[in-house]
């Protein structure tokens, strides 16, 4: 069953954050209310990072975070499938990178480019349904605006840090 007890966690906010005021105008009026709430109650939650400076430099740690709703380190403990959101800034690569767990990403903000395996990148919209399958390499770019996006992860260590095959200036050459 979804029985998933609450996990009281302390606020951790990241510099990132101060995206979220412009997501929230960003953001399609489906998605618009979550992205208000984000705003409001940013500094009431558990915002993340995977990486450090010394994986990505300080631009990228600068504009990058996540918000684990329910997983292994969310809100709500599940040990099977985690589910939270994404934040990357303006102008940020998030690098090639993959990992055991499958991953699906919707985006509630538009704009940004993904690119999946050896393709090339290619732009989402917001409400698109990504997935990427287990171990197949993966990047994401912003561009002027900052991205949004749902995430979960299944079927892997939940908490493992992805293995890093490209870099923060690929695709920008």
């Amino acid at each position: 069953g979804w029985a998933m007890p609450a996990r009281r966690l302390e606020p951790h906010p990241l510099a990132c954050l101060r995206q979220l005021d412009r997501i929230a105008e960003l953001a399609p009026a489906n998605a618009k209310p979550l992205a208000r709430l984000l705003a409001e109650r940013r500094g009431e939650l558990r915002w993340g990072q995977t990486y450090s400076e010394a994986d990505f430099g300080k631009t990228f740690i600068d504009n990058y975070g996540w918000l684990e709703v329910f997983g292994t380190r969310g809100h709500f403990v599940n040990d099977e499938v985690a589910a939270g959101l994404l934040i990357l800034g303006p102008d940020i690569v998030y690098p090639d990178h993959h990992h055991v767990a499958e991953e699906i990403y919707v985006p509630l903000t538009g704009g940004t480019e993904w690119r999946i395996g050896e393709g090339g990148f290619r732009t989402r919209e917001a409400g698109e349904v990504i997935h990427h399958a287990s171990d197949v390499s993966h990047a994401m770019r912003t561009g002027k605006e900052p991205l949004l996006a749902l995430y979960i992860w299944r079927g892997g260590p939940l908490a493992a840090k992805s293995t890093i095959t490209g870099t923060t200036v690929q695709g920008k050459d």
